[in-house]
């Protein structure tokens, strides 16, 4: 097994690429899409980012076919299905990375900053980025409307990465062995860098 450690420089350095506009694009023609569907996939990472048509997971950190184990949900909420995806990723693969990433300028968290009633499945997305938002506007009441954006996206991933951490037995006990790793992270989307959070 890689070290997380490893494979975060890796991602690093790919975001650091595809923000200064010189992607390499690895992995990512014909030899490979064959080799892995011949030999199966070895992902470095899982991730969980927002559905955001803008997020396109393996581009912005300038990885290939068969690098990245991608799990997306609009506002990167977790729920039973996706922890159960990133759940089957880190058992399986035995990844040593889990990366939850956030966005700027994410629809979602905006509808939920906007306390925006929405029916159908919908609702239950601002449903789980409410609380996110109730802790960031009592901990900062004078807060304007884009700077709360710009911290229940940051609150929101850490929120994420809490509660894998609490309802995930699988992934909690990679944590604690030191097989795992949990960052995570924010796309600007305008310069296309990652900013990580602590």
């Amino acid at each position: 097994m890689t070290d997380g450690k490893q494979q975060l420089d890796k991602l690093i350095q790919g975001n650091e690429r595809f923000a200064s506009g010189t992607p390499t694009h690895p992995n990512s023609g014909f030899m490979r899409r064959r080799e892995t569907a011949l030999n199966g996939q070895f992902p470095i990472a899982a991730t969980l980012a927002c559905a955001d048509s803008r997020v396109p997971i393996e581009m912005i950190f300038d990885q290939g076919i068969g690098d990245i184990f991608s799990v997306k949900t609009a506002g990167n909420i977790i729920d039973d299905v996706s922890l159960g995806s990133l759940e089957l990723g880190v058992y399986k693969f035995e990844i040593p990375l889990l990366l939850v990433l956030g966005h700027t300028d994410c629809g979602a968290i905006k509808l939920a900053v906007d306390a925006n009633r929405l029916s159908g499945k919908m609702s239950e997305i601002i449903h789980r980025i409410l609380p996110v938002v109730e802790q960031v506007t009592s901990e900062n009441p004078d807060i304007d409307k884009d700077e709360l954006v710009n911290k229940v996206t940051e609150e929101n991933v850490r929120s994420v990465i809490k509660e894998i951490s609490e309802k995930s037995e699988i992934i909690s006990e990679r944590v604690e062995l030191g097989t795992l790793i949990i960052k995570g992270g924010v796309l600007d989307l305008e310069s296309g860098e990652v900013e990580w959070l602590d």
